[in-house]
């Protein structure tokens, strides 16, 4: 867990992760930056690692990003010790006490706790948000049978197509609110909120994208998706992991990843098969990739920024042959992505890190909320069933957003409601 408050330094990628450098210099000035670093007793002096910086980057890896470190950071791995660390100047410096940091804290910064149980019944947005599909139901189908066409000329394996949807209020939406909800109904998802501009970005993403600690790496892609039919894998997904398409959809991009990795990997571990991640409404194939990186001339070895350069996007969210997929994507696409299928996480000044995939998020601004959601398409594909897919993790998202409503995308124009 990391959190911060306030902004001590902005980092630009102005060419995003696709410059070459550009990882390298962000890790050289969060190297150099000073800091008060302090760990609960108990905890090892390391424990704080130094700054950190957050990101939510966007889909496309040559748009511009950044890296920002917060004037205060508080963290703590696992059930490990809590550290903080200070970077602004304009703050008053820690007690020397380490009894005295959680009153500090306090005054400073939200109080992180667990997800309360009762949150998810608490502060319910109005009925009947309004629902506006940036395209149709028709029109999203009719992408997926371009795709295919495309599949079967040859020179294209998979492409991920996603559709977005506006989503409303009566009222700004309240985020620490939303994120507690989410937090009770995707338990075992990796949370984030991450201003992007005048927006915020939230989400509870299930797809670990790369996770670096020392010399240990891992990633846990996934592709492959089912609907909740009966909840248990013998008997509403135990189809998930016999289907042919779903299963030649992930084998795709566990192979892309693998040899991604590979060079910069002494031992890299990747299981024969996948294994089910269940969330509340529905299932994926996941693999879970573990690797020790090997030094390169200097002794070092990829941060988990470096990685991210190396990895995104991956064919979860793009597809196979990358280029032509990332083609037809611009081509068919309503517009720009933005921070949607993105990496969004932080890196250390050791280098280490987490970054997640910016899946199953919204862009907040105000009362308004954009989801988006993206369907791996393969030979075998349906554009029916691929609709019904993206409805399905749309839904997911809409469900910690506005408890209680039903979602729908096909509705008349003027009917674009929500039923409560």
């Amino acid at each position: 867990m990391r959190a911060g408050v306030g902004t001590a330094l902005t980092m630009a990628l102005p060419d995003g992760i696709a410059r070459s450098g550009a990882t390298e210099r962000v890790s050289a000035r969060l190297a150099a930056i000073p800091c008060d670093d302090r760990v609960e007793d108990g905890g090892p002096s390391h424990a704080g690692s130094g700054v950190v910086g957050f990101g939510s980057l966007p889909f496309d890896r040559a748009a511009r990003g950044t890296v920002t470190v917060p004037a205060l950071i508080v963290g703590r791995d696992g059930n490990g010790p809590e550290w903080i660390t200070v970077v602004g100047h304009d703050l008053p410096p820690l007690p020397p006490e380490p009894k005295e940091h959680r009153a500090w804290l306090g005054n400073r910064i939200p109080t992180m706790g667990e997800a309360d149980p009762q949150s998810s019944r608490k502060g319910a947005p109005p009925a009947s948000p309004m629902i506006e599909p940036r395209i149709s139901d028709e029109t999203f189908e009719a992408m997926v049978a371009r795709a295919l066409g495309e599949i079967r000329q040859g020179g294209l394996k998979k492409v991920v197509l996603s559709r977005q949807v506006d989503v409303i209020m009566d009222r700004p939406i309240a985020l620490p609110t939303l994120l507690s909800r989410w937090m009770v109904l995707e338990p075992g998802c990796g949370f984030f909120s991450v201003p992007t501009g005048e927006r915020q970005f939230v989400g509870a993403s299930p797809e670990l994208l790369v996770e670096r600690s020392g010399t240990a790496m891992r990633t846990r892609p996934l592709a492959g998706t089912s609907g909740r039919r009966g909840g248990t894998e013998g008997g509403g997904y135990g189809a998930l992991l016999r289907s042919g398409k779903e299963g030649n959809e992930h084998r795709l991009v566990v192979e892309a990843i693998a040899a991604a990795l590979a060079p910069f990997c002494s031992t890299l571990s990747v299981p024969r098969g996948p294994d089910l991640v269940q969330l509340h409404n529905l299932a994926h194939l996941g693999t879970a990739l573990d690797g020790t990186l090997a030094p390169r001339g200097d002794g070092s070895v990829p941060t988990a920024l470096d990685l991210v350069a190396v990895l995104h996007p991956t064919p979860a969210v793009a597809g196979v042959p990358t280029l032509a997929a990332e083609r037809l994507i611009a081509d068919v696409e309503a517009g720009p992505r933005g921070h949607y299928a993105g990496p969004v996480g932080f890196v250390d000044a050791s280098g280490d890190g987490t970054w997640m995939i910016g899946i199953r998020a919204i862009s907040v601004e105000g009362a308004r909320a954009r989801l988006s959601a993206g369907v791996g398409v393969v030979d075998g594909s349906d554009p029916k069933s691929e609709r019904e897919e993206a409805d399905l993790k749309l839904t997911a998202v809409f469900d910690a957003l506005a408890p209680g409503c039903a979602f729908s995308t096909a509705v008349a124009a003027d009917r674009r409601r929500a039923v409560s």
